[in-house]
């Protein structure tokens, strides 16, 4: 906190929301009436909204053409003021985009959060008063391979391989090269994948939460069966993963990759990473997290130059 103000990352994820705290499903729903359980309930301009859920299968390009992410911006607030024990407060949020949408997209996202600065709204029965002093946009990733450029230095390439997206970012010391792929092979991809084929092999689809936390933890308890087949369809992601590296001329022998983004522990856990330069930035909330170092960041430049023009 600085001068008493809180900063706030939060990263509007297709598939998660994620502040430094915080994850949860990056999806929001209007209810008719207040509901006797407040549990997961927004109420904001006398609406009331159901936070969480099944999130669309599909990726969200603009997260501004209506207000779902508006909402679930104030759901991230509250879990995040929540967690440090507030309920009123000044802030600044860092935000982040994707790479390839960054330049075309950060101006319109920033009004869009910040179209109103005095923010009164209720989570979970609590209310809320949040006064926005400020709103920065980043570039997804780019806030990660600061905190890395010790591990990272020279060229690198970001592998960030969220719920609806595989973005491919070069780095070199810590500053975009220009050169950005996708590629829609991400989790939620590999997810339909891996029941598509239990339903082929074994005749009965899996939950998803079974096979997230093969993806999370390598492992699941489970009938050998499952194991079996679950281990083969990660191992065949893992691999279409570095295929997708290769296709955009990257040399997998000589090029330094960190892995991030909720599929980043797939490839630890299945993929064929002997002898190749590799990192793995598994922790969900580290967009959040460099969201924030890199608005400190900016105020503390900010402040040196005041001193010394004092």
């Amino acid at each position: 906190m600085l001068d008493n103000i809180e900063i706030i990352g939060i990263d509007h994820g297709n598939r998660n929301m994620k502040t430094a705290s915080t994850v949860f499903s990056a999806a929001v729903q209007p209810i008719q009436t207040k509901p006797d359980s407040l549990e997961n309930i927004l109420e904001y301009q006398n609406r009331f909204y159901y936070v969480g859920g099944q999130v669309p299968v599909i990726e969200r390009v603009d997260k501004t053409v209506n207000e779902d992410y508006y909402l679930l911006t104030l759901a991230a607030l509250a879990k995040e003021l929540k967690h440090r024990k507030m309920a009123s407060a000044k802030v600044r949020i860092g935000a982040a985009l994707p790479p390839r949408r960054f330049q075309q997209q950060k101006e319109g996202f920033k009004k869009y959060l910040f179209k109103t600065k005095e923010l009164h709204f209720r989570f979970e029965g609590i209310h809320y008063h949040v006064t926005l002093e400020n709103i920065y946009v980043f570039m997804q990733g780019h806030v990660v391979i600061h905190t890395l450029l010790d591990e990272a230095s020279g060229f690198c390439l970001l592998v960030d391989i969220g719920g609806g997206t595989v973005d491919l970012v070069g780095f070199v010391d810590g500053m975009p090269d220009g050169n950005y792929a996708i590629s829609d092979k991400a989790t939620l991809y590999c997810i339909n994948r891996v029941n598509e084929e239990m339903v082929a092999r074994l005749g009965t689809s899996v939950p998803q939460y079974f096979i997230e936390s093969f993806m999370r933890n390598g492992d699941y308890d489970c009938p050998d069966k499952y194991r079996a087949e679950i281990t083969r369809c990660l191992k065949e992601y893992s691999s279409d993963i570095y295929d997708i590296i290769r296709a955009n001329h990257y040399n997998l022998d000589l090029t330094n990759m960190v892995f991030m983004g909720g599929g980043a522990s797939i490839i630890q856990n299945f993929g064929d990473n002997k002898n190749r330069k590799v990192q793995f930035v598994t922790d969900v909330c580290a967009n959040a997290k460099g969201c924030e170092a890199a608005v400190r960041s900016i105020l503390r430049a900010k402040q040196m130059r005041k001193e010394k023009s004092a």
